[in-house]
């Protein structure tokens, strides 16, 4: 099972969202930028995919969110 990883983190000033690795979105607050991510995850989930959101804060440490994915039936 692969568990895609969207990472939020600081870029002058900018909250960037990255799925992968891949930049896929950048929001102005670190709020908005959780909320982006975690539609995105949630929007996954109903298609059938596994995801987490890993919040990299500027000191060099993280906080990672529950797994999220499909319902079970």
């Amino acid at each position: 099972m692969r568990i895609h990883e969207y990472a939020i983190r600081n870029n002058d000033d900018l909250w960037e969202v990255r799925l992968d690795g891949r930049l896929a979105s950048g929001q102005p607050t670190q709020s908005a930028a959780l909320h982006f991510a975690d539609a995105l995850a949630q929007a996954a989930a109903a298609r059938g995919s596994w995801s987490k959101i890993v919040l990299f804060d500027g000191d060099g440490g993280s906080l990672e969110f529950p797994t999220t994915g499909p319902a079970e039936d």
